[in-house]
């Protein structure tokens, strides 16, 4: 597949995901996001099924307007959830990722698959509970392991901090205690995700998919509190 190409006349970033597995049709899912703010972008007639409203499993520590309908985590899974729905997580599947900048293929399972794509819907979203995850997510890194994943959340963080203190003062001290608490809230939302995709979901795949967000959403706590043991051996170089 070939890179996915910006131009001025879309001014729209993209990425697409195609799902390769034996037996069946090809699968692709094809992303949108704004090019200023990185936010997923939802067409007009995008599915709004009951699951994706906000009273409907909604997370305890949700910070919305009671008067907002819908979820927008959900609204954003509920555009690939009917091609999923059916599938079981232990798949097999080839995966090809298409950015502006590179395409990464990899054989893997197709849960792994999809936690890497709802991670990815879900820190666009627009909910308040995942945009931290937002700069991360414009450059995607999909199948990030968990050194991986802790090296950039915690150097976005902190970066994201340095530059905040600088041009105003609305930036937080230079700590990962506020990222600690934003990954413990993470945790809930994935708990009531998780909830919601029970009520449709007909096979495991999708929330398989929610278990290993959730997996990587408890290791940055750990380590914070820790002696950031899983990533201090990529730290050490020779004197």
């Amino acid at each position: 597949m070939p890179q996915v190409e910006r131009t001025s006349a879309d001014p729209a970033r993209a990425i697409r995901y195609t799902f390769f597995t034996a037996g069946r049709p090809d699968l692709t899912v094809g992303l949108l996001f704004d090019s200023r703010t990185h936010r997923l972008l939802l067409a007009a007639d995008a599915p709004r099924p009951d699951w994706a409203r906000l009273d409907c499993h909604r997370c305890p520590n949700c910070t919305l307007d009671n008067g907002e309908d819908w979820c927008p985590a959900a609204l954003g899974l509920a555009t690939i959830l009917p091609d999923f729905s059916g599938r079981l997580s232990h798949e097999a599947a080839v995966i090809e990722v298409g950015t502006a900048n590179r395409t990464v293929v990899t054989k893997t399972t197709l849960q792994a698959g999809l936690a890497s794509l709802m991670g990815l819907i879900c820190a666009t979203s627009g909910c308040p509970l995942t945009k931290f995850l937002r700069p991360m997510a414009r450059f995607h890194l999909p199948f990030a392991d968990e050194q991986e994943t802790l090296f950039r959340s915690f150097s976005t963080w902190l970066l994201t901090n340095y530059v905040s203190s600088r041009l105003s003062d609305s930036g937080e001290p230079l700590s990962l205690q506020g990222l600690k608490r934003r990954y413990e809230a993470l945790s809930l939302v994935n708990g009531s995700l998780a909830e919601r995709l029970r009520t449709v979901a007909t096979r495991d795949a999708l929330l398989n998919a929610v278990v290993i967000l959730d997996l990587f959403a408890q290791i940055a706590p750990a380590n914070i509190d820790g002696d950031f043991e899983d990533i201090l051996p990529i730290l050490e170089i020779e004197d």
